[in-house]
């Protein structure tokens, strides 16, 4: 997906542009944009959006959806600029607005995430099953089944321990960054990543 850098330029006050190196570090990126520099910030866009618009899609299960939460998510970051702390990860701080955002819009619409694309599935079902398609149709309908159970199982865990899992064994955030991103203490996030783990074992258990 691709954000549009003009609906931040528009959510910006009028600065003169520098140019951007690409290899320029995330830190000075971010004194930059504070200064009020736009170009400064659109790099940290491209930088980020496709990793944003994964965890946003992952927990929505909708494209859609998840292309709106991760524009509206960095033009919020845009905006918030100010309230970045200089210790932080900038990284961090955009999984905590795109996961806090798609789980208001998940909740908004009172439905449940649907998290199903092919790296989530071999994520939640190990290296025990694969997502490629097989010739044989018999083989190839006992994977389709196997693979709707993940879905279901993945769409049954409550939303702090989807997230949670999510981070941790797909994007491989550290238990540390899972605890910041979701703001919780480090044994908080490591208990909910194990309760997923053990919920997801559970319900798989008949395919293994």
């Amino acid at each position: 997906m691709k954000v549009d850098e003009a609906a931040i330029d528009g959510a910006a006050a009028p600065a003169p542009r520098r140019p951007v190196k690409p290899d320029v570090d995330d830190a000075v990126l971010v004194l930059r944009a504070q200064d009020g520099d736009p170009r400064a910030f659109e790099q940290l866009v491209r930088r980020y959006q496709q990793v944003m618009f994964g965890v946003a899609v992952r927990i929505l299960g909708d494209r859609d959806e998840a292309e709106d939460v991760t524009q509206n998510a960095f033009i919020a970051a845009w905006r918030r600029l100010p309230e970045f702390r200089a210790d932080a990860k900038f990284s961090t701080w955009m999984y905590r607005i795109v996961t806090n955002q798609a789980l208001n819009q998940a909740r908004g619409q009172s439905r449940r995430p649907r998290p199903a694309d092919r790296e989530t599935l071999e994520a939640a079902s190990g290296s025990w099953v694969s997502t490629t398609v097989d010739a044989d149709p018999e083989r190839h309908a006992q994977r389709a089944a196997l693979l709707a159970a993940v879905r279901r199982a993945l769409a049954a865990l409550p939303d702090q321990l989807r997230v949670c899992w999510l981070l941790r064994e797909v994007h491989e955030r550290s238990y540390q960054e899972v605890a910041d991103i979701t703001e919780v203490s480090l044994d908080t996030a490591r208990g909910r990543i194990f309760r997923a783990r053990q919920r997801l074992a559970e319900e798989m258990s008949a395919w293994r």
